[in-house]
């Protein structure tokens, strides 16, 4: 048995009961942060595109039959704005799993879960770069 500043006891399996719940809501605060992030890296993509039609709008000499400039950016801005938002959503029903299962002392890890998110984000990844490579060689830089 530990003991508590008050000079009560605590029990061995509530400490550790006490420690499993903030270490599942740190892990819901970095999905928080994660999916913050991703809703950024959306709005910046989103924007770049705009930008992108922009440019092409304002280009001296005008450009005859004007691709849509910029058109895959805000369509990929809004896919990952949306990933993370939906995101969002996800880790707080995983929270809410969690502490359920840790409450009733059945929790297990989700690694499931885990290799999704994996495969999205390597895949996104992969996507953004490929947008950004096609976009310079087509802009000649």
């Amino acid at each position: 048995m530990g003991s508590h500043e008050s000079g009560q006891t605590v029990a061995p399996q509530s400490a550790s009961r006490a420690r499993d719940h903030l270490a599942n809501e740190r892990t819901f605060l970095a999905w928080v942060r994660t999916s913050l992030a991703l809703i950024g890296l959306g709005f910046v993509l989103a924007r770049m595109g705009l930008f992108l039609q922009q440019f092409v709008t304002l280009s001296r000499p005008p450009v005859a039959h004007p691709r849509r400039a910029g058109h895959e950016f805000v369509v990929t801005g809004m896919v990952v704005l949306c990933f993370g938002t939906l995101l969002s959503g996800w880790s707080g029903w995983l929270y809410t799993r969690a502490r359920r299962l840790i409450d009733a002392d059945r929790y297990e890890p989700a690694n499931h879960s885990v290799l999704v998110l994996t495969v999205c984000v390597v895949v996104g990844g992969l996507v953004i770069l490929g947008l950004v490579l096609w976009r310079t060689t087509i802009v000649g830089l």
